[in-house]
């Protein structure tokens, strides 16, 4: 046994010696069998790295950014235009005795005041009346002889509501007026001394008579210089006022502050009701007929509008010839007399009958006449189908 201690003591320092020079190379092995590191693997970490780094720079913005969305949305676009405006309707009581023809625009609505309930609905912005403490005459000439004289010692009257409230939140501003003394309504020059427009777009109209702008954008810019204000302009004279609708919304539609327009139920279903009836128009006359349901009628209605040649035939029709044959399939034959409106297999054309006919197996019934039947007969050369609307 201490034979066997004595040879094996050796042996285990030996083993022991062996394992723990190995255990000490290990790393600087590892270290000369690891490849260096590539190029690439050296971008891809700095990407990562500064991948992180952004992110984390990145963060103080994210909340700007999301209140910019808030301000870009339809909401907000809605909610943010004011149509601030004065109209001299809204500043003066009629009295008795004025008479509103000689004086128009101090009926109810005034023009300014029209004009701006028509920006109001393309647009659905707020409406804001400037309205003085101290109502102007009805009466033109003394409204004007009182203008001149707050011009003359550049007043600036009292308005009943001076402020807008919330005004920060509007950054669309228009601004309504007419021309007084070739300038502006003394009021609107309180009413931009009241309220700052700095920063904010504003957009001018006036209605005036033969002097046009005059100074009025020179004196609002001197006014309101820190507001941005549009050299798209408009105006209009006082006479055609009540008939500019059309042209102010075209206008607000160029500045692009149209809100899109809702489409109501009831409208959704007259849009989707198709029309089944058709003119027929000759010169001056016109004949209007009520086409039935039938796959014939369906696939003329499909052809138009046509503008054809219309002839004679025989002594109680006449007759056109559509582009392309027409289906008859499930279509009922022709039983009507005069008015009715046929069409002949055949030959392939459309009949318009003024007087009463024979039955035909070739014959079918697209629809009536329910106004001016009576022409029929003197319709000669060329004439227009098309759908009525």
């Amino acid at each position: 046994v201490s034979r066997m201690k004595k040879i094996l003591s050796p042996l285990l320092a030996l083993a022991l010696a062996i394992v723990f020079a190995a255990c000490q190379a290990a790393p600087n092995s590892s270290v000369l069998s690891s490849p260096a590191p590539s190029e690439s693997s050296k971008i891809s970490s700095a990407v990562e790295e500064g991948a992180a780094s952004s992110s984390q720079l990145a963060e103080p913005s994210e909340a700007p950014a999301e209140s910019s969305a808030l301000e870009d949305s339809p909401e907000a676009v809605e909610s943010s235009v004011l149509i601030a405006y004065f109209s001299w309707a809204e500043n003066a009581v009629l009295e008795e005795g004025v008479d509103a023809m000689t004086s128009p625009s101090v009926s109810d609505p005034g023009n300014v005041q029209q004009l701006a309930g028509w920006i109001q609905e393309e647009t659905g912005g707020e409406l804001f009346s400037i309205q003085v403490t101290d109502p102007y005459p009805s009466d033109w000439d003394a409204c004007l002889e009182r203008a001149n004289q707050e011009r003359g010692q550049d007043a600036r009257p009292a308005l009943v509501e001076p402020q807008v409230e919330n005004l920060e939140q509007y950054d669309r501003v228009f601004l309504g007026y007419p021309n007084w003394w070739y300038g502006v309504p003394m009021a609107l020059l309180t009413f931009l001394e009241e309220n700052d427009l700095s920063g904010k777009d504003v957009y001018l109209f006036c209605s005036h008579g033969t002097g046009g702008l005059a100074r009025s954008v020179e004196i609002i810019t001197e006014a309101a210089p820190e507001a941005n204000i549009s050299d798209n302009i408009f105006d209009c004279y006082e006479e055609d006022a009540p008939v500019s609708q059309g042209d102010i919304q075209a206008w607000v539609a160029e500045l692009g502050l149209s809100q899109p327009q809702e489409t109501t139920s009831i409208e959704m279903e007259e849009s989707n009701v198709e029309t089944n009836q058709i003119s027929v128009t000759c010169g001056d006359m016109q004949v209007v007929y009520e086409l039935n349901d039938s796959p014939t009628a369906q696939g003329l209605l499909s052809q138009l509008p046509l503008t054809v040649a219309v002839e004679d035939f025989s002594t109680n029709e006449k007759v056109f010839y559509p582009p392309q044959e027409l289906d008859t399939s499930d279509t009922p034959l022709a039983e009507g007399g005069a008015g009715t409106l046929a069409y002949y297999a055949p030959w392939g054309d459309v009949v318009l009958f003024y007087d009463s006919f024979s039955a035909n197996g070739s014959l079918y019934e697209l629809g009536e006449a329910v106004s001016g039947a009576e022409d029929i007969s003197q319709m000669t050369g060329t004439i227009t189908v098309e759908t009525v609307e």
